[in-house]
């Protein structure tokens, strides 16, 4: 789905444009509606758009002062521009300001469909780019990764002394973030790798997502560092350190972010997850703002797949508690992920290949058990009891000679892995739920004003596209559909107890016009608004 928004000083022509487009079952659009420059820049600073079909001539700020506000926030959004003067000098400064595209208001509307279609198709030749893997290559053989990588191990583990000499450590690592200033966060994660994959190939595309990372990131300066498993985090300040840039941050990071796993998935084939921290960071809190973003990326949200979510301290802080950093391995991993055939198949290789001394034993017995407590100490408290006893649990988990033999160790820590991994199966989905069910009420609430996906994302804090995979993931169906159902189920309800006008019914229920709302009526009812009355 790609968001589009119609631009124009033109009320009339701004709402024809929206109910032919919506008309286009063909287009998976998310369409948006702005009567000004003004009111495109509001939308456009609080969310991405891909595609914006835009008047030239408006009063204040014109389409191609506007464009030039678009390239400097979302260089990759299509400017199309539609017009009603047949201009030369326009169509070159549009051509030359990076449009995509320049239509007369009088070629039709199957003109305006084909240039949407064109921009669709340069987007997703956009995402194909291969250089992007060449130049992937060519950063597996430099000994930078590994450096950082190493100072930001050490500085999650030390904390604040591991800035010491930042300057100095910044230049070291090639970066030009400022060490005086704030930094904001992103965690993100491979969520799962095909077995095809070598550990060099999980390498080599680890890499590749950095890249395609820098090269969306054009508007901030990004320090990458690639950690274990299929984790990475990154470190990103505005290149110009005034207010306003650091206020926009947020919502242009969330916006890339999309782009970026759209690319990763198309490019790549691998599917990435991302947590942002929604607020600046002091080098000395980046360790412990790490940790919350990791394990809230790890607790996740519907099926814990390509997820898009910003860390809100207020939403959060209550379910999620800090642990000290631990070394990721496979069957870390496994459990965090949930992943509970892979973790009984990694435990009893691991302890299959044990050498027949108890000092090793012991000490993998324990490198298990630490695990095992830190997924444990992130479940909620009130549901622990759902899983296992603690009094008796933990006591054994903590000592290995409560297991008369490796065999019944293994089992009992097969048994708790088990537990934790369906346990945090169900409160995942209960989280899921709960944002589910706060949404349809706020839907249900608000029947009559603007429901798009933009104000509903705001609602739950989510990304716009995300939220809209997940809505469609756990309840099988599309948001605006729902929306859809409900508005008409509440205009047959009004129509049938009282003599309202359709117009007053059409505005009641969340239509801008009374010809869009009898069209979708009809649609899905078989008659107008004014036969369903007479029927009645």
């Amino acid at each position: 789905m790609y968001r589009l928004m119609i631009v124009d000083d033109e009320p009339f022509t701004v709402d024809g444009l929206y109910e032919m487009l919506l008309d286009e079952s063909d287009m998976d659009l998310d369409i948006y509606r702005a009567y000004s420059a003004e009111e495109a820049i509001g939308w456009l600073s609080r969310t991405k758009m891909d595609i914006v079909l835009s008047d030239i001539r408006m009063p204040e700020m014109d389409g191609l002062q506007l464009q030039q506000w678009i390239q400097s926030r979302w260089p990759r959004c299509k400017v199309i521009f539609l017009t009603g003067v047949n201009d030369i000098q326009y169509a070159q400064q549009a051509q030359r300001g990076g449009g995509a595209d320049y239509i007369l208001k009088t070629e039709g509307d199957e003109a305006i469909v084909q240039s949407i279609q064109r921009a669709s198709n340069a987007i997703e030749e956009d995402l194909r780019n291969e250089d992007l893997l060449i130049r992937a290559k060519g950063q597996m053989k430099e000994l930078l990764p590994m450096m950082r990588r190493e100072w930001f191990t050490a500085l999650v583990e030390q904390g604040r002394p591991a800035t010491d000499n930042l300057p100095a450590r910044l230049r070291e690592l090639d970066t030009l973030l400022r060490p005086e200033e704030a930094v904001m966060l992103v965690c993100g994660r491979v969520d799962h790798w095909d077995e095809r994959y070598s550990l060099s190939d999980q390498s080599l595309l680890l890499y590749a997502v950095q890249n395609i990372a820098e090269e969306f990131m054009d508007r901030v300066c990004m320090l990458s560092v690639m950690l274990g498993g299929a984790y990475f985090v990154w470190l990103l300040q505005p290149k110009n350190a005034d207010e306003t840039e650091w206020d926009e941050l947020p919502t242009y990071i969330q916006g890339t972010l999309e782009s970026i796993q759209q690319t990763c998935k198309a490019l790549l084939q691998i599917p990435v997850s991302f947590i942002s921290y929604g607020s600046q960071a002091d080098w000395e809190d980046i360790a412990k703002i790490y940790h919350l973003l990791k394990q809230s990326l790890i607790l996740g949200l519907g099926n814990g797949q390509e997820m898009i979510l910003q860390y809100r301290a207020e939403e959060s802080a209550a379910q999620i508690s800090e642990v000290p950093a631990m070394v990721i391995s496979r069957i870390e991993s496994a459990v965090e992920r949930g992943q509970k055939p892979l973790f009984l198949e990694l435990l009893n290789e691991l302890f299959r290949s044990l050498p027949n001394k108890f000092t090793v034993y012991a000490q993998t017995y324990y490198a298990v058990a630490v695990i095992l407590l830190n997924q444990w100490n992130k479940m909620n408290p009130n549901d622990k009891g759902d899983c296992t006893d603690a009094e008796t649990t933990v006591p054994r988990l903590l000592d290995v000679n409560a297991h008369k033999t490796k065999e019944q160790a293994v089992q009992f820590l097969s048994e708790m892995g088990s537990g934790l991994i369906r346990h945090g199966k169900q409160e995942q989905d209960e989280r899921t739920e709960r944002i589910i069910n706060k949404l349809n009420r706020y839907i249900v609430e608000h029947l009559d004003k603007d429901l798009s996906l933009a104000y509903l994302a705001d609602v739950v804090y989510l990304n716009t596209s995300y939220l809209s995979n997940l809505y469609k993931t756990y309840t099988g169906r599309n948001i605006s559909d729902y929306i859809t159902e409900l508005r008409v189920e509440r205009a047959k309800a009004l129509l049938s107890q009282s003599q309202v006008k359709v117009q007053e019914v059409a505005v009641a229920v969340g239509f801008d016009t009374a010809g869009y709302f009898t069209r979708v009526f009809k649609k899905h009812v078989g008659v107008t608004p004014q036969e369903f009355r007479s029927r009645l």
